[in-house]
């Protein structure tokens, strides 16, 4: 009977880690189409040099629900427009980041773009 028991319990233990398994490499490939349909765009200021525009394009069917900016200056922020400014003090080389998260966190992806500011 113990035998039994412990055959049962490896069995069920066995079913839902697989099923897990499956969970996480659907959520991962699904987050790997969406990576594709998302970049990030940038356009200096015409006014003021210092000065960048980004914008994210994202062209899938998912929701948009935040934005982490982090403008590679040290300077971070988040929020829900795809669209910020942001100036920077002195002029370099910046590796701007963003993670783009997809209905309330179920997937994320982070473009990236280098920026040079004079």
């Amino acid at each position: 009977m113990k035998l039994k028991i412990i055959y049962l319990s490896l069995l069920f233990f066995t079913v839902l880690t697989i099923n897990s398994c499956r969970k996480v490499e659907e959520s991962i490939v699904d987050c790997l189409g969406e990576s594709i349909l998302t970049s990030l765009r940038h356009e200096v200021s015409t006014s003021n040099v210092k000065q960048v525009d980004f914008e994210i394009s994202y062209s899938g069917e998912k929701t948009v629900t935040s934005i982490a900016w982090d403008f590679g200056d040290g300077i971070k922020t988040t929020s829900t427009n795809k669209k910020i400014s942001h100036t920077y003090t002195t002029g370099g080389t910046y590796e701007v980041k963003t993670d783009v998260s997809l209905e309330n966190g179920k997937c994320t992806v982070s473009p990236k773009k280098s920026v040079i500011i004079d």
